[in-house]
């Protein structure tokens, strides 16, 4: 029986007591110290995802394929691990206060930052959802202007508020579908756009490997990076088990002398999965393996 689609009305009534739901638990945990609250928020991701199954057999599916010489301990302990490192995630966007969350970050490869912006051409922070990404809202407070490319969430609500969050300390928020003109816009002014490399770009993309097996890729990142002529700088957000957050920036992939030309983007797109895919074997457990990376080429399908 075909699923009975829900009226507006009724939507609308679904996404507002999701969000009240959501508001009253932050309510609640901000009454409490910080690591009490993570922790509670950590158990809620390991309760809900690993043990009720939330997308649990999504990520134990990749995993599997990905590492398939893995035993059943080993891959266990990295899905209820990657689980604590989204609740950690969660935790300190929605729960941490300023001074907390900029004490706990740090970087490593500054010299590439500052180099990408050397070039005056804007820079394309090439990045994943990884370890504690969102954190990357403080960069324009550390006189990193910065905006970040995102697709609206179901819940509008959710949206607006999640929104507000990452431009609480100036970070620009482009909508995917319609940003074009404000990507453009900020490279102009030598600001940085981050970009998620690892969605699953649907049946348009450009098809290539990624973990060694064929994914939907966008391939924006090239064309934006080859005809504007804007430094690539890889970026991973990583968790420590302190719970401190390290900003680690690879060396900058800029080919100012490439023409904007289809044959070279899965170059340059190799280029920059090489880095990704190094940091995925080496943190496995904090690379959010619940999104359906492989859904376009159903290369996770028997």
């Amino acid at each position: 029986m075909a699923k009975k689609k829900r009226s507006p009305l009724q939507r609308k009534l679904q996404n507002s007591i999701e969000y009240g739901a959501l508001r009253a638990l932050l309510f609640m945990l901000r009454l409490l110290p910080w690591k009490l609250s993570r922790k509670i928020i950590q158990g809620l991701f390991v309760g809900i995802g690993y043990h009720l199954g939330v997308r649990r057999d999504v990520a134990y599916t990749q995993i599997s394929k990905v590492y398939p010489d893995w035993d059943e301990k080993k891959k266990a302990q990295v899905l209820k691990d990657m689980y604590r490192y989204m609740g950690h995630s969660i935790a300190s966007i929605y729960l941490m206060s300023e001074s907390q969350l900029f004490d706990s970050c740090s970087i490593t490869g500054a010299e590439h930052m500052r180099g990408a912006y050397s070039y005056g051409k804007g820079v394309i922070l090439a990045t994943a959802h990884m370890g504690n990404w969102e954190a990357a809202s403080i960069f324009p407070a550390l006189d990193m202007p910065m905006s970040v490319i995102v697709r609206k969430q179901r819940n509008i609500y959710f949206d607006k508020f999640h929104n507000a969050i990452r431009a609480r300390h100036g970070m620009g928020i482009i909508d995917m579908r319609k940003g074009l003109r404000d990507i453009i816009a900020a490279f102009k002014k030598n600001h940085m756009v981050a970009i998620l490399m690892d969605q699953n770009a649907g049946k348009s993309g450009l098809v290539m490997d990624f973990l060694g097996f064929p994914a939907s890729h966008w391939v924006g990142v090239a064309k934006l990076s080859l005809r504007y002529k804007v430094p690539i700088l890889p970026g991973i957000a990583l968790l420590t088990p302190e719970g401190n957050t390290i900003f680690s920036f690879e060396p900058v992939i800029y080919h100012p002398d490439w023409e904007d030309k289809e044959e070279n983007y899965p170059i340059l797109l190799k280029e920059v999965n090489e880095v990704i895919e190094r940091y995925i074997h080496q943190y496995p457990a904090q690379w959010f393996w619940v999104h359906k990376r492989w859904k376009s080429t159903k290369a996770m399908v028997d």
